[in-house]
């Protein structure tokens, strides 16, 4: 009798197949349900499945759509702003249908998971710090609801990490989609300062904040973007701006050169309009280590430091005033608590040290620093608001909710994230056909390195733009061991062949 062996691997037409063929009776279902009851619940909801499955069916056909949807929504921040507006939001269902369709699209074709590395491995252990300070935690049901939202991060990472991990172009594909969705944001915010129509805020994804400049001074609109805080949308716009300029600076064709260009231009004007000090210090400082990695000639440095002065007359009305404040540190005969800003936010970094101090294994909880900030700050004397107050800078808001633990893996991510990055560079100069991937591996590192530096000055509270850098860099490790892998088999296979 003759046996009939199942192919141990689908290929990628068989999976394709009996995904359609999963799916058709749903849809159909879904359909008639969506036309017969159009004027009723069921029939909405019907509609709003037969989307949820059409996209389902589209992600499983071609899963760096998964990725580049997921990219799309963080960074615009679409979920919130369809909150914002009355409509459910879309971020955590939008997350479980793209996680379970690249998950089906593994099994069905017999691909194996990705083993993790450091750099996911820290990131868990990140999470059990999370975790283990929320027992703790005075507020639990505030700290376990952020460890959810630390899952929903990681299983982002995932659904970016497993499409692009494979495929070179989807990866360039997902930077691209990231500078073209910052190039569009960052146009309309220079629309509405260059004509003051700040009334426009084009559904939710552009906002002008009102708010004093310096103190004393008259309130002027800031640049939020599709955030309402200017200082975090400073804060990813810098984070961005590596992605353009390295374009600006590798791209050989014309048109693709001038874009990053233009791009690169917005982006600066976006990041002055957000009249953020901590944003500005960032980029200052990014752009000087762009320039020594670029081996810039200290001649063009000298210029462009020249220029950057001409330009200050074209700097935003107050825009010199405010980081004129930045000079307190360095007046002899005035105090960092001179100005009111400063004073509060001194008045929230040493209370974030004295958490820190009191709890260092494990801090107070995470989530749970404005629970304690009243009570620590007022020990201090420098605080004459009584709200609740966050940290004002990430790390020491991680040590005063975390503790030592979670220092210590938070540390780690990163470290293991900018080594794996170096490697991966290393290994892609080495294959024919992928030494200008240089450019592209060491934009991302810049992109985070800026993220961490404008942290010192703000807290956490939009780290999902930080996890979706995360995400590119671990994709981009995984992405150059499987190239150097192919690579080397295939040169095994030739040699044999020739043999």
């Amino acid at each position: 009798m003759l046996e009939t062996k199942l192919p141990a691997q689908l290929t990628s037409l068989q999976a394709n197949l009996i995904s359609l063929l999963l799916v058709g009776t749903g849809v159909g279902v879904l359909l008639a349900l969506s036309i017969g009851y159009r004027h009723t619940v069921v029939g909405i909801l019907a509609l709003a499945g037969l989307l949820a499955v059409s996209l389902g069916v589209a992600i499983l056909m071609r899963p760096p759509l998964g990725a580049y949807i997921l990219v799309l929504s963080v960074f615009t921040n679409m979920s919130s702003i369809l909150t914002d507006q009355g409509w459910p939001g879309i971020n955590k269902p939008l997350i479980v249908l793209v996680f379970l369709s690249v998950l089906a699209h593994r099994l069905l074709a017999g691909k194996p998971l990705l083993p993790l590395k450091w750099t996911e491995r820290f990131m868990l252990a990140y999470g059990a710090a999370w975790l283990a300070s929320a027992f703790i935690a005075q507020d639990q049901d505030l700290a376990f609801e952020q460890v959810v939202d630390f899952g929903k991060d990681f299983v982002i990472l995932l659904c970016v990490l497993y499409p692009l991990a494979a495929q070179p172009d989807s990866w360039k594909r997902a930077i691209w989609l990231i500078i073209v969705a910052a190039t569009i944001l960052a146009a309309l915010g220079a629309y509405q300062a260059l004509t003051g129509n700040t009334d426009q805020t084009f559904w939710g994804f552009s906002k002008f904040i009102q708010g004093q400049i310096v103190a004393g001074a008259e309130d002027r609109g800031r640049l939020s973007g599709p955030l309402d805080d200017p200082n975090f949308y400073g804060q990813i716009l810098v984070a961005i701006l590596p992605l353009a300029l390295y374009r600006l600076l590798d791209e050989r064709q014309f048109l693709v050169k001038s874009f990053a260009g233009i791009s690169f231009i917005l982006l600066i004007f976006a990041i002055l309009n957000t009249y953020s000090r901590g944003a500005f210090l960032a980029l200052l400082l990014i752009l000087f280590l762009i320039a020594l990695e670029r081996r810039v000639n200290l001649s063009l440095l000298l210029l462009i430091v020249l220029t950057t002065l001409l330009l200050r007359q074209f700097l935003p009305a107050g825009f010199t005033d405010r980081l004129e404040t930045l000079f307190i540190f360095t007046d002899e005969e005035t105090t960092v608590h001179s100005e009111v800003s400063f004073r509060g936010r001194s008045s929230e970094v040493q209370t974030g040290l004295n958490m820190f101090a009191d709890h260092p294994l494990l801090g107070v909880g995470v989530g749970n620093y404005p629970v304690f900030y009243q009570e620590y700050a007022s020990r201090l004397g420098l605080e004459q608001r009584t709200s609740d107050r966050k940290a004002h800078s990430l790390y020491v808001e991680i040590a005063a909710e975390t503790g030592l633990f979670g220092l210590i893996t938070f540390g780690g991510v990163f470290v293991s994230l900018l080594t794996g990055l170096i490697h991966a560079r290393r290994k892609l100069k080495a294959l024919a056909g992928y030494r200008q991937w240089a450019g592209w591996i060491t934009s991302v590192q810049m992109s985070v390195i800026a993220y961490l530096i404008s942290s010192f000055f703000l807290h956490g509270d939009y780290l999902r733009y930080l996890w979706l850098l995360v995400a590119l860099g671990v994709a981009m490790i995984h992405l150059a061991d499987h190239l150097s892998q192919k690579t080397q088999s295939q040169s095994v296979e030739g040699g044999l062949a020739v043999a």
